[in-house]
């Protein structure tokens, strides 16, 4: 039981608190070639080049198992396409340093005879971000721009969890006697 992935604050974990598994996860790492003919008295050239690296994620939010909203949990997820921030899988960085939602799907969805959502797949689809090489940069007069997300993992153990060194020492009482 535990977190068993993380990104920008979401998490995916089977705890007493909460059941939101992962249900499938894919990553694919690749190369381009480019090859371009012969020309005249110049020789043929080969260009091989990593592409951007992607993780695909399914999981089922189900109100009663997560006591969510499924759609507030979609709706957050929606409003953070376009954020960049370390995956974290089984407590460690996935792959690359920074992973960008390109999109947040939602379907499967049930709802009850009012039209609540009581259950809903959530696809998620994030690409490599590397800012120099993927050219992503929001254009003047562009509505929306990328954005970073949450970059600090929460605590796995309890070995990581307390105050850190300032607040433990502004709590060290004083005795204005002596």
């Amino acid at each position: 039981m535990g977190v068993q992935a993380e990104w920008s604050g979401m998490r995916w974990e089977i705890s007493p608190d909460q059941i939101k598994p992962l249900e499938s996860i894919a990553a694919k790492r690749s190369v381009s070639v480019e090859r371009n003919e012969e020309k005249e008295g110049e020789p043929a050239t080969q260009t091989v080049a990593f592409d951007l690296m992607t993780i695909d994620v399914d999981y089922t939010v189900n109100r009663g198992a997560t006591g969510e909203d499924p759609r507030s949990v979609y709706g957050a997820w929606w409003r953070l396409v376009g954020t960049y921030a370390p995956f974290y899988l089984g407590g460690r960085k996935f792959l690359g340093d920074l992973f960008l939602l390109t999109s947040a799907d939602c379907g499967d969805i049930i709802m009850d005879g009012s039209g609540n959502f009581q259950e809903c797949k959530i696809t998620l689809k994030f690409e490599e971000y590397a800012q120099e090489a993927s050219g992503l940069k929001a254009q003047k007069g562009a509505a929306t721009d990328l954005k970073p997300g949450i970059f600090e993992q929460t605590a796995t153990s309890a070995v990581g969890v307390g105050p850190s060194t300032s607040q433990a020492a502004g709590r060290i009482p004083t005795n204005a006697g002596m």
